[in-house]
């Protein structure tokens, strides 16, 4: 720093003999020091203190051992594959539905349902077994209640959990949490398949299938993908009574919302929109590829989130991998100011609660 950069100060000071004179000295020492040993951490802002935050390089989850964010404005996000995810903050976990033993050939999220040590509460979208199968194992190991519409409790008891770790949820009830509150909304399951020409999910499966070149599911795959199967409810209801959404708000209104399924828009969800009309975060799911896309553009315009990460889109191999790009452009064109996340499991990716600043990790 030369002269020039030095803060200067009135010359007009009170006598050396005086107090007054002595709390000037002492002020402009102090100015100078500062000037000298360049920003406080606070001055170099949020994104700077997530950068050096543990929580916010590492791959391994909070769930599994990995170090929770220091700040408590700091919220770590990770996708874990499909439609899970893992909410870091204050000390607190929770996960957003539990799928984490998907079966033979599907691709590793790097954690296993055995490595869950540490959750607070898990979040149900809808109980088909895509989204709970796992639900039951992370409960016991972790003691985190459970939360979903009440199809899921059968297959908990069935797991082994106690009913007092289930909490059913109709949409509408609303839990308080240190710093933050989770509020339940009714949705809807996806009714892609009467979108499309009858028989076009299977025809199109059975194209991705050849197109992959895998062989044919052994015995031994095929026993294990029914024993996931039977980790989930197959009632028919759940498809109208039975998917939440929830809406997460953090210390003073950021928001944050997860739906897992997408179906046509709700009047809950429109009402939920009127009260948050400033989604800051969302998990939305991106399914059946083309047919996929209007649903998912009809969730981003409902809620105009300022984030989307998406998700339900990583089927084995690379063929039934669905790309983000088609998805990201139409969010794009449907809402210009939302941008749209596409990250490897178990990235952390940071939001500062207060200034909304973003820091994605290793």
């Amino acid at each position: 720093m030369n002269n020039s950069q030095l803060p200067t100060f009135n010359s007009q000071v009170p006598t050396p003999n005086s107090q007054g004179a002595r709390f000037a000295t002492l002020g402009m020492v102090a100015l100078l020091l500062a000037a000298l040993a360049g920003p406080s951490l606070s001055a170099q802002g949020a994104k700077a203190a997530m950068q050096q935050d543990p929580a916010c390089q590492s791959l391994t989850p909070v769930s599994a051992g990995g170090p929770a964010p220091k700040d408590p404005d700091t919220l770590v996000v990770r996708w874990l594959g499909w439609t899970n995810y893992e909410l870091a903050y204050r000390g607190d976990v929770f996960l957003l539905d539990a799928y984490y033993d998907r079966g033979p050939r599907m691709h590793p999220i790097g954690v296993t349902p055995k490595d869950f040590k540490k959750a607070n509460a898990i979040f149900i979208g809808h109980a088909h077994f895509d989204h709970i199968s796992d639900a039951a194992t992370v409960a016991k190991q972790t003691g985190a209640q459970v939360v979903g519409a009440s199809f899921a409790s059968e297959v908990l008891t069935k797991g082994g959990v106690p009913a007092k770790q289930f909490k059913a949820v109709k949409g509408g009830e609303v839990m308080q949490y240190p710093g933050m509150n989770v509020e339940a909304t009714l949705g809807h399951h996806n009714v892609i398949a009467t979108t499309v020409p009858e028989g076009f999910l299977e025809k199109q499966a059975a194209a991705l299938q050849m197109a992959s070149l895998q062989e044919p599911l052994t015995d031994a795959e095929k026993q294990q993908n029914d024993a996931i199967r039977a980790r989930g409810s197959r009632d028919p209801k759940i498809a109208t009574d039975g998917v939440i959404n929830y809406l997460f708000t953090f210390g003073s209104g950021f928001r944050l919302l997860f739906a897992d399924s997408p179906g046509p828009i709700t009047d809950a969800q429109r009402a939920l929109a009127q009260k948050a009309p400033a989604v800051d975060v969302a998990m939305f799911p991106y399914y059946a590829f083309e047919a996929g896309l209007p649903p998912l553009v009809g969730l981003v315009k409902t809620f105009k989130p300022s984030t989307v990460f998406l998700g339900h889109h990583d089927s084995e191999g690379t063929m039934k991998w669905a790309s983000n790009y088609p998805a990201a452009l139409a969010i794009r064109d449907a809402n210009p100011t939302t941008r749209t996340m596409d990250v490897i499991y178990r990235t952390p990716v940071c939001f500062n609660t207060v200034s909304k600043e973003m820091v994605i990790g290793w």
